[in-house]
């Protein structure tokens, strides 16, 4: 799951300070700290934020962990040593985000040896810092904020409405751009609380959203190109076995990509044209060019009715 994170902490920024309240922490004043630190090569401190609450001063560092790490812990005390020491007036939290992982919250470490003489050597290093699962965090608590880009956190709660939320984010009424930014970060968010076929479902069965737009699509043809490649590769070492080996790869490759744009096309078909897309996607399913599929996928952004899409298939 640590190809998730980047994007994570791309998606908190600019919600931060109502983030930071969701998960518990009724921070008055919040002011984004752009630090490098000279020591870190490897590892990456993820956010630095100054806080205030009344004359209170401290500051937080926000850690994004969304898989297991044998060695987090460590980790996190590095951090603690990096921070403190550029920042060593301040007292420090440490809060780390994740969804649904077993994360440790801890580094507890004891040594206790007998030294010359009989005396006991004893060295110990306690660290500790907030491990916060978003997935346990109340849907209801997500949409009590009058704020689309904190609602759309809640697709990652365990007992999360997918239709609730989506139908909230609809009726802000927000630009075109908006919303499609909007259903796109929680599409983005759904993969890791594995609702993401929920979603593509919801999109599908209502035709208030119009395919929004270009990102979702492509992510489905991504994977529907994986899988589809996937497939085809393992019918192609099969058939290779009988025709010849390289043959049969290329074939399930070839086959892979047709299966994967066919798919990523349907849903885009479907989540646009709703009801009137079946006849669309009859004709989609004859087509055997690969390179006929991929112009479609060019043009379809533009394609702004039925009629006209179902003229590029016709004359295809």
């Amino acid at each position: 799951m640590g190809k998730f994170d980047i994007s994570f902490k791309d998606l908190i920024a600019g919600v931060e300070k109502d983030l930071l309240m969701i998960v518990g922490f009724k921070v008055e004043e919040l002011q984004v700290l752009n630090v490098e630190f000279q020591s870190v090569r490897e590892r990456r401190v993820d956010i630095i934020y100054k806080c205030a609450v009344g004359s209170y001063r401290f500051l937080s560092q926000v850690e994004i962990q969304l898989y297991y790490e044998k060695n987090f812990p460590i980790r996190m005390l590095g951090y603690w040593c990096d921070v403190k020491l550029k920042f060593p007036e301040y007292p420090l939290i440490q809060i780390v985000l994740t969804c649904g992982k077993n994360v440790k919250d801890s580094l507890d470490e004891e040594i206790k040896i007998e030294g010359l003489g009989g005396q006991e050597i004893f060295s110990y290093v306690r660290s500790k810092y907030i491990v916060i699962d978003l997935c346990e965090i109340p849907f209801e608590r997500f949409l009590s904020f009058d704020n689309p880009n904190i609602n759309a956190f809640g697709i990652l709660s365990k007992d999360c409405d997918v239709g609730k939320l989506l139908q909230r984010i609809i009726d802000y009424k927000l630009a075109e751009e908006q919303t499609a930014s909007l259903i796109t970060k929680i599409y983005i968010l759904s993969k890791l609380a594995k609702r993401d076929k929920e979603v593509e479902k919801f999109m599908q069965e209502t035709q208030k959203i119009d395919l929004m737009e270009y990102d979702l699509f492509r992510e489905a043809i991504e994977r529907g190109i994986k899988e589809g490649r996937e497939k085809g590769l393992k019918e192609g070492r099969e058939k290779g076995l009988k025709e010849g080996r390289e043959k049969g790869l290329k074939e399930g490759r070839e086959k892979g990509i047709k299966e994967g744009l066919i798919k990523g096309l349907e849903l885009a078909i479907q989540a646009k044209f709703g009801a009137r897309s079946r006849k669309l996607i009859s004709k989609l399913r004859n087509i055997e060019d690969v390179q006929k599929l991929k112009q479609i996928v060019n043009k379809f952004r533009k394609i702004r009715t039925v009629r006209e899409l179902g003229k590029i298939l016709e004359g295809t």
